[in-house]
């Protein structure tokens, strides 16, 4: 009996084309030491990067405290953010892209 399969650089293209995928991965936290539990979500999607504020020619630019963001390093940690976009009351969750384990039921390979 053959389990398909996926390679882990496509799952991290099909996540930056904003479609709704269904994930199964580990948690961790080394700076708290908590994690090792399998968490599943179904219908997430991944967060990419803010909107751009538009504005007229002419206009300033508002500096609020919403677009002084601190810097999250993804590449060098190794994440990203997921989010469900059919409940905006959960919060998002960071996901260590080493640690998936299924995505939209594959098993995902190094």
């Amino acid at each position: 009996m053959s389990q398909q399969t996926i390679l882990r650089h496509e799952v991290l293209k099909e996540l930056d084309t904003g479609n709704l995928f269904d994930m199964v991965f580990i948690t961790a936290d080394r700076r708290r030491g908590t994690g090792g539990k399998i968490k599943r979500v179904s219908n997430w999607v991944k967060i990419i990067g803010g909107e751009q504020v538009s504005r007229l020619p002419g206009e300033f630019s508002r500096i609020t405290s919403l677009s002084l963001k601190k810097n999250p390093s993804h590449g060098e940690h190794k994440t990203i953010n997921i989010y469900n976009p059919g409940n905006p009351g959960d919060h998002a969750t960071k996901v260590h892209w080493r640690l998936i384990i299924f995505f939209n039921g594959k098993r995902v390979l190094q």
